[in-house]
Parts: C-alpha cells; sequence; structure tokens
C-alpha cells in the first residue's frame, strides 16, 4: 500500500511578492529559480528581532513556514537589508 503525504500550503514571500509552495523544505537554489532570481544572487530570510537576517547559500535545505520572508541582494552589495 502507497503511503500518502499530507499536502502542506505554504505561503512564503520573496522580495515582496508572495509564494505559495506545497513543500516543507527547499534548497536556496530552489528559492531563487522560484522567484526568477539570479543563482550568483545573495538570498537571505529575515530575523526576527536584532541581528543579521539569515544568509541562505544555493544548497543549503530551508525549513519552510508560512510567512517566511526571503530577499536577495546582488553579489558586492553586501552590507545589510535594503
Amino acid at each position: 500500500m502507497e503511503e500518502t503525504q499530507t499536502k502542506v500550503d505554504i505561503t512564503i514571500v520573496i522580495n515582496d511578492r508572495p509564494y505559495h509552495v506545497h513543500v516543507e523544505e527547499m534548497t536556496g537554489l530552489q528559492i531563487k529559480q522560484l522567484a526568477g532570481i539570479p543563482e550568483n544572487n545573495l538570498l537571505f530570510r529575515e530575523t526576527h528581532g536584532p541581528g543579521d537576517d539569515e544568509k541562505i547559500e544555493n544548497n543549503s535545505v530551508v525549513q519552510l513556514h508560512d510567512g517566511d520572508k526571503f530577499y536577495d541582494m546582488p553579489p558586492g552589495n553586501f552590507g545589510g537589508p535594503r
């Protein structure tokens, strides 16, 4: 008998645009591809409170949570959120 997986519906925001995904994890590269972000751009997940946002590498596996916010930055412009 085949196992059935529960379908998830998670809304993440990338560069102020909402995206609906049906998986609980994606790589940094998959998140970039979803939003049409160039592969060599830097990707960040906003964190709550003081401190730096989380830098996401292309090969990093990211656990997604409803409402997560991501943004990208061209390489060379590193220095904080826009």
